[in-house]
């Protein structure tokens, strides 16, 4: 019985072997450049009674890639965007306007799934640090012009899905959306206590990535 058992192990081992083996990619290192637009999904400053601007903001962001296989890769993003946006208020004219300025560093994994001969789905996760500067802008008949302005490092996270098509053996271009938020609430009131709140944007991705 024992021989038996032994002579099964044996047979089986090669065909298990087979089916866990994982092939290195031809080309395990990447380089992409992506423009974005990133719809604010809050406002930027937190204020009780009346809407304070939404300010959308245009970003770039240079990402490193290692494919560990075929479906399996991580990530090192480095991203800046930077957006305005104003708001007048009441008859008198009292007028707000603010500028954001984002600038990121975050880590992340990626799950691709292949569609086709030259497409392939993506779903991936980003998690790490961000500095986010605002500046504001007041104007009203009692205080007149008024200029606040803050700083603050906070997390930044972001899911994102998305679809590849490749060009050639070592390019290719990408479309995404993009789920992105941030902790960072900047206090750019001095004594005035006014302060930002963390935001959340959903961000439209275009890229391309050059293989090596």
């Amino acid at each position: 019985m024992k021989k038996a058992l032994f002579a099964l192990a044996a047979l089986a081992m090669p065909a298990m072997a087979g089916t866990y083996t994982v092939v290195e990619p031809a080309n395990p290192y990447s380089m992409e450049l992506a423009v974005g637009y990133n719809f604010a999904a809050r406002d930027i400053i937190k204020a009780d009674g009346f809407d304070t601007p939404r300010v959308d903001t245009l970003g770039v962001d240079l990402t490193g890639v290692y494919k560990v296989n075929d479906n399996s890769s991580f990530n090192l993003r480095f991203g800046f965007a930077t957006g305005s946006d104003s708001e007048t208020y009441f008859d008198d004219g009292t007028k707000l306007d603010a500028r954001m300025n984002n600038f990121y560093l975050m880590p992340g994994y990626r799950f691709t799934h292949r569609m086709g001969e030259y497409t392939s789905g993506f779903i991936g996760v980003n998690a790490g640090v961000i500095n986010e500067s605002v500046k504001v802008k007041t104007w009203d008949d009692i205080f007149g012009r008024q200029r606040y302005h803050g700083s603050e490092y906070g997390f930044a996270y972001s899911a994102e899905a998305g679809l590849r098509f490749d060009l050639t053996r070592h390019f290719d271009v990408y479309v995404a959306y993009q789920f992105f938020g941030s902790t960072a609430e900047p206090g750019i009131g001095g004594d005035d206590g006014i302060s930002t709140r963390s935001q959340l944007f959903h961000c439209v991705r275009v890229g391309v990535c050059l293989d090596f």
